[in-house]
């Protein structure tokens, strides 16, 4: 593992919603909502990473209904936790790893954060 590396366990989210629970991962994990997160230096196990999702997407499937399809509901929070939520290729089930660099100036991009 990278030196540095810090090993959280996979928090329990709380929210209802598809975004606020992705917002909620990330602060659960110690983001403070002000700067960017890097997704890529968020790391879960390759198991782990397709529990998560796939929960998420059959969760929003009943949170979101009416809104669109099952279907369309599903791909989107797909999407969603894929493009903006945390990487796979960790090697610790269970466990989120949290790389050096994770939290960037938003000023730099990622996700979340104001714009300088």
């Amino acid at each position: 593992m990278t030196k540095g590396v810090i090993l959280k366990p996979i928090p329990e989210l709380a929210e209802e919603l598809p975004g606020d629970r992705l917002v909620e991962f990330f602060r659960r994990l110690g983001w403070d909502g002000k700067r960017g997160v890097d997704p890529a230096l968020v790391k879960l196990h390759e198991a782990d990473w397709r529990r998560i999702v796939g929960e998420e997407m059959e969760r929003a499937k009943e949170t979101c209904r009416g809104q669109a399809s099952p279907s369309e509901i599903a791909v989107g929070v797909g999407f969603l936790w894929m493009n903006w939520g945390p990487s796979g290729g960790g090697n610790t089930r269970g466990m989120v790893e949290l790389h050096p660099g994770w939290i960037i100036p938003a000023q730099e991009g990622g996700v979340g954060g104001e714009r300088a």
